[in-house]
């Protein structure tokens, strides 16, 4: 997730919420997607599940471009100011490209992009997610660009479609190692927007520790 974009930026390694959070794209601050969709999307072949995470908070709004449940015991972070050991470790805030890691989430910050953790984890590396809307960059934002862009980033990735609020969207799930030695499991789902932009919700744990929550926030998932 965001705790590769680094990597992606500076080394040409993975990132999921960073498919386009590079370069100029990354420093320019977002506003509400249009509602039109654009490119040429694959059909639908599956609906999101509905329903939310019960118990929790409303995480995003007009300003992030997307909405969702949180479940109970997960809460909103900052990881550029936030200096827990749980937070800094989860984002990959610490080592060599922890400084430039935080710089390149605070250019998505400034887009509205919002990240949260599941606070019942107080050490290592947590369940977490990022979710907001980005720019496609020079790859593109279709949908056929940014599955192409998941499968070349994340080898072996199942690819799902289905829709969110009746827009063409898909699930990629995928495992990818980290910088750290440390393997995640991940869950995205990803809405082309038109206009060279894209909506998306990431969700990350330890290798083998993904919550069965992951499933109740793609569900929350809206366009807001």
């Amino acid at each position: 997730m965001l705790r590769r974009m680094a990597a992606f930026c500076v080394a040409g390694g993975v990132a999921s919420a960073a498919l386009t959070g590079c370069g100029d794209d990354a420093k320019k601050t977002g506003t509400k997607p249009a509602g039109n969709t654009s490119g040429s999307p694959a059909a639908s072949s599956s609906t999101a599940p509905t329903g939310q995470a019960a118990g929790g908070t409303r995480l995003g709004g007009s300003a992030t471009g997307v909405t969702l449940q949180l479940p109970a015991g997960w809460k909103e972070v900052d990881p550029t100011t936030d200096t827990s050991e749980v937070v800094r470790t989860t984002f990959r805030l610490t080592g060599d490209l922890g400084e430039l890691t935080k710089q390149l989430m605070g250019q998505q910050k400034k887009q509205g992009i919002v990240f949260a953790i599941d606070s019942s984890v107080t050490s290592g590396l947590a369940p977490h997610l990022s979710t907001g809307c980005d720019r496609g960059g020079t790859i593109g934002a279709s949908m056929e660009q940014l599955k192409a862009k998941t499968q070349a980033m994340h080898k072996g990735a199942q690819i799902t479609d289905l829709t969110v609020d009746d827009r063409p969207a898909f699930k990629a799930t995928y495992t990818s190692p980290g910088r750290d030695g440390v393997t995640t499991d991940e869950v995205t789902v990803r809405v082309p927007m038109g206009n060279n932009r894209f909506c998306f919700v990431d969700v990350a744990a330890k290798q083998g520790s993904l919550p069965a929550q992951a499933e109740q926030i793609l569900a929350s998932f809206k366009i807001s």
